[in-house]
């Protein structure tokens, strides 16, 4: 087994393996430059999470005693991407991998749809680090959880996979080493910097969101079918809320929104039946056709079952 044509490819056509919130964007990007140089450096993967985060992924078909120092320079390089040059690198991959081509506003618009929090470019700047390999050397797992000490505005995560047979032929598993307490993102870390702080509680903040349907199906907290409401108030104008309202109004069946039991995209739209949609992407469908401004705000907070937010019911599971 090789680490580009076996392990790489698995993550990339099942990035659920290691995160069910990641959109893979490209794979071995290399196209860095400066006024006066430029660097030959290949992210393995770089991916969007749901949060609005940029997620840096570097495998390793074994063990490496460098595969954190260089997860870091790549970090560094990826925190100079833009919404734009994101989506660039997004239609250059689907063109090259899948020869699917498709425009860069096209590209921006699946990005876009892809999630549940505010699409916010300063999150960029502060990618998470995830090291995928066989095994982890005991310097790695040393740096790394100094790092999070010493570093606490940089997200980085340790995964092992483990190659087995079964009667079904090969098979991979994968699981997160480092950090071992899946609340990780709820612990309130030391500031380095009022604003690289403010950041990171936010990439914390939208990634506690952007699980709220996982949660809400993992502990089964809405029935499936049930009626859920888009419920505005405060999340943005007063002309931009009567003018969504409106429009739902015009047609029962836009307003009418159900649950499924699905934790990636858990709302059925009766406007478009046989269609499950994510929070996010369904929120800014509305937006659109009913000719508002793009919503800047985590559809967490909009959608509500028995007037709660999805947010205030996944928050429920831990009161349990």
């Amino acid at each position: 087994m090789s680490e580009t044509a076996d392990l790489e490819r698995w993550i990339i056509d099942y990035p659920q393996l290691i995160d069910d919130s990641l959109l893979v964007v490209t794979n071995q990007f290399g196209s860095w430059s400066a006024s006066n140089d430029s660097a030959r450096e290949r992210p393995d993967i770089l991916a969007l999470s749901t949060s609005g985060e940029l997620v840096v992924m570097e495998l390793k078909r074994d063990g490496d005693r460098r595969v954190h120092l260089q997860a870091i320079t790549y970090g560094a390089l990826v925190a100079g991407f833009t919404k734009e040059t994101l989506a660039q690198a997004h239609a250059d991959w689907l063109a090259r991998e899948r020869g699917e081509h498709i425009s860069a506003d096209e590209a921006l618009d699946r990005l876009t749809g892809h999630l549940d929090s505010q699409w916010n470019e300063e999150l960029f700047t502060l990618p998470r680090l995830l090291l995928v390999a066989e095994h982890f050397p005991a310097q790695v797992l040393t740096t790394v959880q100094w790092l999070a000490t010493a570093a606490p505005a940089i997200t980085i995560e340790c995964h092992e996979y483990q190659l087995f047979r079964d009667p079904s032929g090969l098979c991979v598993s994968f699981q997160r080493l480092f950090p071992v307490d899946t609340l990780e993102d709820r612990r309130l870390r030391p500031a380095v910097t009022a604003a690289t702080n403010e950041t990171r509680e936010q990439a914390a903040t939208n990634r506690r969101r952007a699980r709220s349907a996982k949660i809400i199906v993992e502990h089964g907290l809405i029935p499936a079918g049930a009626p859920l409401t888009l419920e505005l108030g405060g999340l943005c104008r007063p002309e931009v809320k009567a003018q969504v309202d409106a429009w739902l109004a015009e047609d029962a069946n836009r307003g009418r929104i159900t649950w499924a039991n699905d934790p990636l995209r858990p709302l059925v739209w009766a406007a478009e039946p046989g269609k499950k949609w994510t929070p996010s992407a369904l929120r800014n469908t509305i937006f659109a056709l009913a000719g508002a401004p793009e919503p800047n705000f985590s559809a967490g907070d909009a959608w509500c079952y028995n007037e709660r937010t999805l947010w205030s019911v996944a928050s429920d599971a831990d009161e349990a």
